[in-house]
């Protein structure tokens, strides 16, 4: 298969950014908002958790017969855009790794970025194509300016029928595409992050915890995102989401704090970054600018403490040298309290798992740090936007 390995399986997500008219950074606020979706609680992976839109690759993704459709825009913009995603170099072990020949007549980077637009198609309705007799007039300097995102001009009848179809078998995606003359906007999508679920510590994992429910399934997830001039409607799909919704980086985190809205840390952490650009024209050339550079593979590493644990992220202080990205080791443990780690060891990337007197999950992130990446460091103190006793 395309994209599983022995230990995971690869992934793609899509922060999709819509631009809003509200805008206020003085309190907060920012002008744009992100899709969220709201997995289903019988989801083996994650259930009741909002999620940006995304989902498992499919050998589909990797498909020969995306030279065909692509090269029909021409052979000149298809050669621009392959050069394009790999300006930076060969990329985190999910992008350079070798992978069959059926699998590498399309770059991995253009790959991920099919799987991302079919997976938002499939779980939220929302198509992003360009049409292929358009596209060969168009002017896709992709060194010039960022390119805004471009839903598909299309009915429901016509999208609807195709969207079941779809998600039944992700090859109708391919089929959808030449009927209908058009291709997967993967112009548009700027390379962001790249998360690696953790090797969990079984004194962690129970029913009622992210990291219980995270056990046994494990994802190397490319995330990238696409910018749009306008907030399409988008319609979850009764099946693996149960709801959807259009929400500021700043509602997200007060409804996180309420319980209206419960996040996973990577999700948690990727919001820390937008918090940091309020302006959605300066996040969409940030976002194409830093996409010079290729992303970091973040694999959280867990240890444990006398009175709670830590999740590192590369550039910490403890943070290894050499991961253990297949769990053969053993658990790092320190003989202190996450206190008194914290101030041994102060370059910080990370975050920090206590109880409260109740007897609740109190998780704080922690990053003093640059990104070697060129990414954006997270905001990762919240009581700015809420009041710490709700964090």
């Amino acid at each position: 298969m395309a994209a599983i390995l022995k230990h995971w399986r690869e992934a793609a997500t899509l922060l999709l950014v819509s631009k809003s008219k509200v805008f206020s950074a003085g309190n907060g606020k920012c002008n744009f908002e992100c899709l969220m979706l709201k997995r289903s609680g019988k989801s083996k992976f994650m259930p009741s958790i909002y999620v940006f839109p995304g989902g498992i690759a499919h050998e589909s993704d990797f498909s020969q017969d995306w030279l065909d459709i692509f090269n029909n825009v021409g052979k000149d913009k298809v050669t621009d855009l392959f050069t394009f995603v790999k300006r930076g170099g060969d990329g985190s072990p999910m992008f350079s790794r070798k992978r069959p020949d059926e699998f590498s007549f399309i770059p991995s980077e253009i790959a991920f970025r099919i799987c991302a637009i079919r997976e938002t198609f499939e779980e939220s309705g929302i198509l992003l194509a360009r049409n292929i007799h358009s596209v060969k007039h168009e002017n896709l300097a992709l060194d010039g300016v960022p390119l805004t995102g471009s839903p598909a001009v299309l009915s429901k009848t016509i999208l609807v029928p195709w969207r079941k179809k779809v998600d039944a078998d992700a090859w109708e995606f391919i089929r959808m595409c030449r009927e209908l003359e058009i291709v997967p906007d993967v112009w548009a999508l700027y390379e962001w992050s790249n998360w690696l679920t953790p090797i969990l510590p079984s004194v962690a994992a129970n029913s009622n915890s992210h990291e219980g429910m995270l056990k046994g399934r494990r994802y190397d997830t490319a995330f990238f995102m696409c910018v749009l001039d306008h907030q399409p409607e988008a319609a979850h799909d009764e099946k693996e989401t149960v709801a959807s919704q259009w929400s500021s980086p700043v509602a997200m985190v007060k409804e996180h704090a309420s319980g209206k809205l419960n996040l996973a840390p990577p999700q948690m952490i990727e919001i820390g970054r937008l918090l940091n650009v309020p302006n959605v024209d300066e996040l969409h050339r940030f976002a194409w600018q830093r996409s010079s550079q290729r992303v970091d593979r973040w694999l959280p590493v867990p240890c444990l403490c006398e009175d709670g644990m830590l999740y590192l992220y590369p550039g910490d202080d403890l943070y290894p040298a050499e991961p253990d990205f297949e769990g053969h080791g053993p658990i790092k443990t320190f003989p202190m309290s996450v206190g008194e780690v914290s101030r041994k060891y102060p370059n910080h990337n990370r975050t920090e798992i206590t109880l409260n007197n109740n007897n609740e999950q109190i998780k704080v992130h922690k990053c003093n740090i640059d990104m070697s990446d060129g990414q954006i460091r997270p905001v990762l103190d919240w009581t700015k936007f809420i009041p710490v006793a709700k964090l």
